[in-house]
């Protein structure tokens, strides 16, 4: 008995000591031989990695000497649920709705509260600080918040094909949100360090792995004041006239700065998303081309001047209509007027004018300076998806493609490739190169300022002039019947109807255009203006002349441009 006893010890302490040896043995090998294996994994289940965000820059503009923004990023919260760990999903709500502020679709939050097996519910974008403080002094169970930025569009509408949005990917689309995207977005940075197992975070272990750099402002030529006061037109005439749409540019033609640039109808960025019309974010100002019509006969006018064809006293005999290739070409009424001189092409807006015109310098010497006006060629604005115009027409060899583009017909081009070429008129004959962006700063303190690029002569100095003169004849004399001139200022004007392509023909619908400078022979601003499809009336100079007078006066108050003439 007494030696079963004694062997049923010594196997219970051979197991014991078999077992402690064990013990003994796992732990050296855990301590000592996996020691690194596992300290690394003890550090990594208290390290932390953050992504330190950059913020985008803004845009600017000015306001006369003053700079606004016109986009920015905003900084917040977004609030996030549990729904496993909050507790009476009927008092979260009282709490975020009451405490926080919050406004919240009651169904939705419900909906999401009662995901259990979901640990992740996004409940609340845009959180301001003072809402999240408030909330989070009840301190909540299942409540999460982490840092969040946005972009706002403090005025709205205004400019907002210029300025295009940032969409929920972070990414800009359409206009100068798009074209700079990389410039704006600069690059986020990482941040390591260590915390506790209550969160917080180690002093002694922080570790910047590399700084952030916040992306870089623009500052546009925009003005605020001229920008809004063009936008305020544009909507009255395309409202008026229930035009299809509407829009405009405004330049220095000198330099290239461009004062406003506006198309209706527009959008608000902010709310992007509840825009129905995708096509509302193009700019049609550069993105469509249009046949412009009559406004195109100056350009037609300059190019025989300076060719040499015709000269001030030059006269003509005006059929009132002409067929070419078995087609007709007539005057917009289709009567004649007998012998005239040219100036009356430009006063009277003669179609048997400008093609008296184009036969007199001949067919290559008309695509020739239809070329040199860059139609067809982009301006390289900074903006994206830009278009050229198309004057394939002229490489035809039938003389009726010729006599249609001479008054602006089967020829198109964009309203900022015809500014560009317009600016040679007001110019002295040399070619301006549109821009939008001033300057660019970047965060370092360093600065990228835009200059005005090498202007390209097209015509000469004495021609420019000269057709100057007559379009400001055109205005004192004929527009408005001699009524829309403006006091105290030579105005050099033109306006344009134009038929709308529609199948392989043109039907009912028209184009209106107008462009002006002044003061004529020294001007501080081009403006043209457009209105597409407008109803119940034909010309351009009825829908167009007052907004332009009214915008033209505007521009000579806002900057105090002294009067060049006598009032009366």
């Amino acid at each position: 008995m007494k030696d079963h006893f004694r062997r049923r010890v010594v196997i219970l302490g051979v197991i014991i000591i078999g077992c402690v040896g064990g013990i003994i043995t796992r732990l050296f090998w855990l301590q000592v031989l996996d020691h690194d294996i596992y300290e690394a994994k003890a550090a990594q289940q208290h390290s932390v990695e953050r992504v330190l965000r950059a913020r985008r820059g803004e845009i600017l503009l000015y306001e006369k000497d003053n700079v606004v923004p016109v986009a920015t990023t905003k900084q917040g919260w977004l609030l996030a649920i549990n729904p496993s760990e909050i507790g009476s999903p009927e008092t979260l709500y009282e709490l975020l709705t009451t405490v926080g502020g919050l406004t919240l679709d009651r169904e939705e939050f419900f909906t999401k509260a009662a995901k259990k097996e979901d640990p992740y519910e996004i409940i609340a974008h845009r959180v301001s600080h003072d809402a999240k403080t408030a909330i989070v002094a009840r301190k909540p169970k299942g409540v999460t918040f982490s840092e969040e930025q946005w972009r706002f569009y403090p005025a709205g509408d205004f400019a907002s094909q210029v300025i295009g949005f940032v969409g929920a990917d972070g990414e800009g689309k359409y206009g100068l949100e798009r074209y700079y995207n990389s410039d704006f977005e600069g690059e986020d940075g990482v941040f390591h360090g260590e915390e506790t197992s209550g969160g917080r975070l180690l002093s002694f272990a922080k570790k910047l792995i590399s700084p952030q750099r916040d992306g870089a402002t623009v500052v546009l030529t925009i003005d605020a004041g001229v920008q809004t006061y063009l936008q305020k037109e544009l909507n009255g005439v395309q409202r008026a006239y229930h035009a299809r749409s509407a829009g405009g540019i405004i330049i220095e033609p000198k330099t290239g700065r461009i004062l406003a640039m506006a198309a209706v109808p527009s959008f608000n960025p902010n709310e992007y998303f509840k825009q129905k019309d995708v096509g509302v974010f193009q700019n049609p100002n550069v993105e469509s081309r249009f046949e412009m019509g009559s406004v195109v006969k100056p350009l037609t006018m300059a190019a025989a001047i300076d060719s040499g064809a015709v000269n001030r006293d030059t006269t003509y005999n005006d059929t009132g209509e002409r067929t070419f290739d078995t087609l007709t070409v007539r005057n917009f009424d289709g009567k004649a007027r007998g012998v005239v001189n040219i100036q009356e092409i430009l006063s009277q807006s003669l179609n048997m004018g400008s093609v008296f015109l184009m036969e007199r310098m001949g067919k290559e010497t008309f695509r020739r300076y239809m070329t040199q006006y860059q139609i067809g060629e982009s301006t390289h604005i900074d903006l994206p998806n830009e278009v050229t115009g198309d004057i394939r027409n002229l490489e035809s060899t039938r003389m009726i493609e010729f006599a249609t583009a001479s008054f602006g017909q089967g020829i198109s081009m964009t309203p900022m490739e015809f500014v560009r070429a317009l600016s040679s008129l007001a110019n002295e004959g040399n070619l301006t190169h549109p821009y939008l962006v001033e300057k660019i700063r970047h965060q370092d303190g360093s600065e990228v300022l835009r200059k005005p690029q090498q202007q390209e002569r097209v015509l000469k100095q004495e021609t420019a002039t000269e057709v100057t003169r007559m379009l400001v004849r055109v205005v004192d004399e004929k527009l408005a019947n001699g009524k829309g001139k403006i006091p105290g200022y030579a105005v050099a004007a033109k306006t344009g109807t134009a038929q709308m392509a529609s199948g392989n023909g043109y039907g009912d619908e028209f184009l209106h255009t107008f462009f002006g400078y002044g003061p004529a022979f020294d001007p501080r601003f081009l403006v043209f203006l457009f209105l597409e499809r407008p109803q119940g009336v034909r010309y351009a100079s009825e829908t167009l002349t007052q907004p332009f007078r009214s915008t033209i006066q505007y521009l000579f108050s806002y900057y105090e441009v002294p009067p060049d003439r006598p009032q009366t």
